[in-house]
């Protein structure tokens, strides 16, 4: 595990906000020398994407790596569609709705086999992390309507940045469970992130 993680870090720069920036709500258009480094909890992982698309049932899907401390990946597929962004669960190859392009006071949306429901219930929000003081955020509640994912909570409040994309989620109560701590775009070798 510490292995894997130093492997990586060779890889990216410590690098505050200030020196630069993403755009959008959904960042698809990175490439695998961009990532953002996330706190979770007393943990935390890593995020990037591969520098090619892959085909599935017939559309293309940006690759999205997540690393997570204790040494496991997954792997997200994303589009951009004419009105949302989609992720596609490629065993099943069922699409589900990310967050609209365009997202605006009261969208609603469910998870493909609708055990999430999702809405957007605040514009121009401000969400602060240790980090990080975040404006004209949306927030996007998110509730677990069956018992699919019986490990997760029934309700979180996700954070997303016109200009950093995803930056972090609370619980119920207002409690900041993860955030975006660093991110670095275009990264040569040597360069670091993540980690003191």
């Amino acid at each position: 595990m510490k292995k894997n993680i130093a492997l990586f870090t060779i890889f990216w720069i410590l690098l505050s906000f200030t020196q630069s920036e993403m755009n959008g709500y959904i960042s698809l258009f990175e490439n695998s020398s961009s990532a953002k480094y996330y706190k979770y909890g007393k943990t935390h992982y890593f995020e990037f994407f591969d520098n090619k698309k892959e085909p599935i049932n017939g559309k293309e899907y940006y690759i999205r790596y997540r690393k997570y401390g204790w040494g496991t990946t997954d792997t997200t597929y994303y589009r951009k569609g004419k009105e949302y962004y989609y992720h596609i669960d490629k065993k099943t190859l069922v699409e589900s709705i990310l967050l609209p392009i365009k997202p605006e006071l009261g969208n609603k949306w469910l998870d493909a086999d609708e055990s999430w429901s999702y809405e957007v219930i605040a514009t121009k929000q401000k969400f602060r992390t240790p980090k990080k003081k975040y404006a004209n955020c949306i927030k996007v509640h998110c509730k677990q309507l069956t018992d699919r994912d019986s490990k997760k909570s029934k309700e979180y409040f996700l954070f997303y940045s016109p200009k950093y994309g995803y930056v972090g989620n609370v619980n119920h109560k207002g409690k900041v469970l993860s955030y975006l701590s660093e991110l670095k775009l275009n990264a040569k070798e040597g360069d670091k992130i993540g980690g003191k």
